[in-house]
C-alpha cells in the first residue's frame, strides 16, 4: 500500500523503429512517458498508422453514439439490467498488427449496425419530408384543384395562399385592384386565389409576406392537387413511422447483442489510438528518438527483457529530479498509488482533495478505516446499514468501473452503520427489545445499545457528544502528527521544532482547558480565579492520568503552556522569513505582525473551531433518530404501514446523502488542510485500465520467445 517507487526509463533507438518500441512500451503497460521533449522530427509511418488508428476509432465511436449506448451502465439501468459483462481477448504481437486486426474485427462487426443506422436514417429524412409536407397541405385538404396550372401562366400570375381569416380584409384592402378568390377552410384559416398581371408578382409576394405567408407549392413528383397530396402525405407518414418502431425495436435487439463486443472493440480502438498519440514526437536528432519516461521499480527487469534490443537507461527518479518541484522546466515526479482491493476503492475520496506528491504519504488506507467509522457513527441503524450495505454489493457485482468502485464504498458504510445500529440497538427505529426476533440478542451481547439514543435524554446526547468530541481530537492530532512527519522527512527540522511540536503540545492544551470547562460545570472564570476546584476531576484526563489531575491544575498550567508554545511558533516563523529572503524567496506570512496574528489568533481559534466541528458525528446521530421517533410516532398513532415503509426510505436517501456530505466535509475542510498538499500529478500508464478488453501479448526475444499476457482490467 501506499506509493510506487519510480525508475526514470530512457530509450534511444532508430526513428524510423519507434512504432515496435512503443508496441513494447504498450506490452510493459507501467509506462508514464515524459511529454516536455518533444521533437519536430516524424516518422512518416508512424504518422500513417496514427492516422489509421484515429480514423478506426472515429469510425465505431459514431456507430456506438448512433446506438446510443453508454461509455458505462448508469445507475438505474445497473440495478435492474446489470453492465455488460465478459471482455473480449486480443491477441497482439506488435502496435502495427493490433490495428490491422481491430480493423478486420470492425469491418465484421459494424456491418450489421451500419445497414440498420442507414435504413433508419433514410427513414427519418423521409419521414420529416412527409411530415412537412402534410404540415404544409393539411389547411388546404379540403381544396380539389389541382396547382399545375397556376405557374404556367405566360402574360398574368395567379397563386394560391392559405392565411388567417382575421387578415383577408387587410389583404383585400392592399390588392384591391386585384381578382381574389376566397374559400373558407375553417374558423381560422382561408384559402386566397390571387390573380394579376404578371409585373404584379412582386407586390402580391411582397403583401402576402408581411402577413407571415408564402404560395402554397407542393414539391415535384407529389399529386398536385392539395386534397390528393394531404391524403398521400398521410398514408406515407403513417406508413414510415410504423416502419421506424419496427428498425427502432431492430437496432435496439442488434445492440443488447453486441454491445459488449462493441464496447470492447472501442475501447481497444481507443488505447491504440491514445498510445500512438502520446508518443508521437519523441525527442532526440532527425534519425535518432529518445524515449522517456518513469516506471514502477518492480518493473525494471521487464522493462530491461522487452527492450533489450534498444539502448536503455534505467536510473533512480529520486537522484535525476528533485521529488515535486523538478528538474528546470520539467514536469514533477507522478505518482502512483498502490493500493490493493479493498483499499483501493477509496482513492476516489484522495482524488476529491487531490493525489499526494511523490514521497508524500498516501492518506487512503487511513481514509479507508475512518471513513465507514464516521459514516457508521451518523447513520447508526442496523435496518438502514442492512439495506445500504445491499445496494452497495448490488452495485459492486451488477456494476462496472467507477460504479463499482462507489458500491465498494457504498457497502462499506452501510457495513460500518450496521455495526453502528448495533451500538445504538436500533432498527428502522425501534430498539432491539421492541424486535422479538431480536430481543434476545441484546440481552446476550453486552454492547448492544451501549450508546443507546432511543430516549434521547440530556445524559445520552451528552454522551453521543463526547464520543464525538473524543474521536474528533483523534482525528486532528493524526493530522498535526503527518505534518511533523511529512516536515521531518524533507529534512526540515526548523519547521518540525517551532512549529509542528508546538502546534500538538499548543492543541492538547487547548483540548484540557475544554475539558477543564465541562468539569467545573463551565464555570470558566472560577476555575481559573478560585482554588475550589483542585479536588475537581477533568473528563477525560482524570480517569487516564489519575487523580492528580484536576480542573484547578489544569486551568493554572496550560495558559502558560499554550503562551510558550505561541512565542516558540512566532520565533520560528520570524526565522522562516529570514531564511527565505537570504535565499532570495519571497517570505510568506505577511511579516512579523501576519506572524503573530495568524499564531496568536487564528490557529488557537482554528483549533476550538475544528475540533468542534467533529460534534456533527453526534448531531447527525441524533438527527437520524429524531427522524425516525417521529416516524414511529405517526406509524403508532395512524397503524399504516405506509408511513412506517414510506418514512424509512425518505430518511435513507436524504440522511444518507447528508452524512455523505458531512463525512467528506470533515476530510476536506478539517483534516487535509492540516498536512496535506493534494498537488500531484498522476502517473498515466500508456495503456490505462480498461474495462471491456484484455491485451494478450505476445513477444518473443532473441534468448527463446516466452509469451507473456499482460490484463487491461
Amino acid at each position: 500500500m501506499g506509493l510506487a517507487k519510480l525508475m526514470k526509463a530512457t530509450i534511444v533507438l532508430p526513428r524510423m523503429e519507434t512504432q515496435e518500441a512503443v508496441s513494447r512500451l504498450a506490452e510493459l503497460e507501467w509506462f508514464h512517458p515524459i511529454q516536455n521533449n518533444t521533437s519536430e522530427h516524424i516518422n512518416p509511418y508512424y504518422d500513417d498508422l496514427l492516422t489509421k488508428a484515429q480514423r478506426l476509432y472515429q469510425e465505431i465511436d459514431e456507430v456506438v453514439r448512433a446506438l446510443d449506448i453508454p461509455p458505462e451502465t448508469g445507475v438505474m439501468a445497473t440495478m435492474f439490467k446489470g453492465a455488460p459483462k465478459g471482455k473480449t481477448d486480443y491477441a497482439v504481437e506488435d502496435i502495427q498488427g493490433f490495428i490491422a486486426d481491430l480493423e478486420d474485427k470492425s469491418r465484421q462487426l459494424l456491418e450489421g449496425p451500419r445497414k440498420i443506422l442507414e435504413e433508419r436514417s433514410k427513414i427519418e429524412r423521409q419521414l420529416e419530408e412527409y411530415r412537412n409536407l402534410e404540415s404544409l397541405v393539411s389547411m388546404a385538404s379540403t381544396l380539389s384543384l389541382n396547382l399545375t396550372k397556376f405557374g404556367k401562366l405566360k402574360y398574368s400570375y395567379s397563386s394560391l395562399f392559405v392565411i388567417d381569416s382575421k387578415d383577408e380584409a387587410e389583404i383585400r384592402k392592399s390588392l384591391e385592384d386585384l381578382a381574389i378568390y376566397s374559400t373558407k377552410l375553417n374558423e381560422n384559416k382561408t384559402a386566397l386565389t390571387i390573380i394579376g398581371a404578371a409585373e404584379d408578382s412582386e407586390r402580391i409576394l411582397k403583401v402576402l409576406r408581411s402577413f407571415g405567408v408564402n404560395p402554397l407549392q407542393i414539391p415535384a413528383g407529389m399529386p398536385q392537387n392539395p386534397s390528393q397530396a394531404y391524403a398521400l402525405a398521410k398514408e406515407k407518414v403513417k406508413e414510415l413511422e410504423k416502419r421506424s418502431e419496427e428498425i427502432d425495436k431492430e437496432a435496439e435487439k442488434t445492440k443488447q447483442a453486441i454491445i459488449a463486443k462493441l464496447l470492447s472493440l472501442q475501447e481497444a480502438a481507443r488505447v491504440a489510438k491514445d498510445v500512438l498519440e502520446i508518443t508521437r514526437k519523441p525527442g532526440g536528432t532527425k534519425n535518432f528518438a529518445v524515449i522517456e519516461g518513469y516506471i514502477p521499480r518492480e518493473m525494471e527487469k521487464k522493462f530491461k527483457k522487452l527492450t533489450s534490443d534498444y539502448v536503455s537507461v534505467i536510473e533512480d527518479a529520486n537522484i535525476t529530479i528533485n521529488s515535486h518541484e523538478g528538474e528546470r522546466g520539467a514536469e514533477p515526479l507522478p505518482t502512483l498509488l498502490t493500493n490493493k482491493r479493498y483499499t483501493q476503492n477509496f482513492q476516489v475520496i484522495t482524488e476529491t482533495q487531490g493525489l499526494p506528491r511523490y514521497g508524500e504519504l498516501d492518506p487512503t488506507p487511513i481514509i479507508a478505516f475512518v471513513w465507514p467509522t464516521f459514516y457508521g457513527l451518523m447513520f447508526a441503524d442496523f435496518g438502514h446499514g442492512l439495506l445500504l450495505f445491499g445496494l452497495g454489493m448490488l452495485f459492486r457485482y451488477r456494476g462496472t468501473g467507477r460504479l463499482r468502485v462507489w458500491g465498494t464504498l457504498i457497502a462499506a458504510s452501510g457495513l460500518a452503520a450496521t455495526i453502528g445500529g448495533l451500538g445504538t440497538g436500533e432498527m428502522f427505529g425501534f430498539h432491539f427489545d421492541q424486535i422479538v426476533i431480536l430481543a434476545p440478542l441484546a440481552e446476550a451481547l453486552p454492547f448492544i445499545g451501549l450508546l443507546s439514543v432511543s430516549e434521547l435524554t440530556f445524559d445520552e446526547v451528552i454522551k453521543i457528544l463526547e464520543v464525538s468530541i473524543a474521536i474528533g481530537i483523534v482525528h486532528l492530532l493524526l493530522a498535526f502528527s503527518l505534518r511533523m512527519r511529512a516536515d521531518w522527512k524533507a529534512g526540515n527540522k526548523l519547521a518540525v521544532y517551532t512549529h509542528d511540536i508546538p502546534a500538538i503540545i499548543q492543541y492538547l492544551a487547548v483540548v484540557s482547558l475544554i475539558l477543564a470547562a465541562i468539569g467545573s460545570q463551565y464555570d470558566i472564570i472560577g476555575m481559573f480565579l478560585s482554588d475550589d476546584y483542585y479536588d475537581t476531576p477533568v473528563p477525560w484526563l482524570t480517569f487516564l492520568f489519575g487523580s492528580w489531575v484536576s480542573v484547578g491544575l489544569v486551568a493554572k498550567a496550560m495558559p502558560p503552556v499554550i503562551i510558550a508554545c505561541i512565542a516558540i511558533t512566532i520565533l520560528g516563523g520570524i526565522k522562516e522569513q529570514k531564511l527565505a529572503i537570504a535565499h532570495g524567496k519571497e517570505p510568506e506570512g505577511g511579516g512579523l505582525v501576519g506572524i503573530v496574528v495568524e499564531t496568536v489568533m487564528v490557529r488557537t481559534i482554528e483549533m476550538l473551531a475544528n475540533t468542534i466541528s467533529y460534534s456533527r458525528l453526534g448531531i447527525m446521530l441524533l438527527v437520524h433518530t429524531a427522524l425516525l421517533v417521529t416516524v414511529i410516532n405517526a406509524y403508532e398513532s395512524s397503524g399504516s404501514l405506509a408511513i412506517l415503509i414510506g418514512g424509512n426510505i425518505g430518511i435513507m436517501m436524504i440522511e444518507g446523502l447528508i452524512v455523505y456530505i458531512q463525512t467528506i466535509r470533515l476530510h476536506l475542510y478539517e483534516w487535509f488542510p492540516k498536512w496535506y498538499k493534494s498537488d500531484g500529478v498522476q502517473f498515466k500508464k500508456l495503456v490505462p485500465p480498461m474495462l471491456y478488453t484484455n491485451l494478450v501479448w505476445k513477444y518473443d526475444n532473441e534468448t527463446g520467445g516466452s509469451k507473456k499476457k499482460v490484463v487491461a482490467a
